[in-house]
């Protein structure tokens, strides 16, 4: 038995904000990272070197809201105030952007329900490395709810959402900063509504396939 309701994947190129996005909606998230030998474009900075794991709860007071997240740790102490809403549990796994990380990337992607694919929108530089990710997601996934998030719209620098989906051939990417737990978290929100719709789908198909089995043996 899986102990969460939804678990999401988290992945991209690169110090491309997967770490930073899991901390900002769960700041008691582990991770397994190591210091960079060099500054990253000037600043100091850590890299993920085996995954990140934050637990997350989704709250709604109907299937149409798009909801909260709130920490799991910080909903356990106020657990009372959302007796009667809609509760998920969501699993946020983060992994290394590294190509050469493939192999951890393949360990973690068991019993994936939807992906956020992250793009820093003011590294143009990095667009070999996302479309490579991007592939191997496709790839792995297939008709998986996937989300690309152009990141780091706080920055000056950045494309738009719009260039970012042009730069990677996909129809739609959604802008946030990472830091920024309002945009993180309506991104999350939004990836869960999908992956809801598209469970909600499938369990309707299998009941409608199972009438129809039962109509023939009749």
């Amino acid at each position: 038995m899986k102990s969460y309701d939804y678990k999401v994947y988290i992945t991209g190129p690169f110090q491309a904000g997967k770490t930073t996005l899991i901390h900002t909606l769960d700041p008691d998230a582990i991770s397994v990272e190591r210091d960079m030998k060099e500054d990253y474009r000037g600043e100091k900075s850590t890299t993920t070197t085996g995954f990140d794991l934050g637990r997350v709860l989704w709250l709604r007071k109907s299937p149409e809201h798009l909801g909260l997240i709130i920490p799991k740790n910080e909903f356990i102490k106020e657990s009372g105030e959302y007796n009667d809403w809609i509760k998920k549990e969501i699993e946020l796994r983060g992994v290394p952007g590294q190509l050469h990380f493939k192999f951890v990337r393949d360990t973690m992607r068991m019993k994936t329900d939807g992906v956020l694919m992250i793009v820093d929108a003011s590294d143009y530089g990095m667009i070999g490395d996302a479309c490579a990710i991007l592939a191997e997601n496709i790839a792995s996934f297939g008709d998986l709810p996937l989300m690309t998030i152009a990141n780091k719209q706080d920055r000056e620098d950045a494309a738009s959402p719009e260039e970012v989906a042009t730069w990677l051939g996909v129809t739609k990417a959604v802008g946030i900063s990472a830091k920024d737990r309002e945009s993180s978290k309506d991104a999350l929100c939004s990836l869960l509504q999908s992956i809801e719709n598209t469970t909600d789908g499938k369990v309707s198909s299998s009941v409608a396939n199972e009438a129809a089995t039962e109509e023939q043996n009749i």
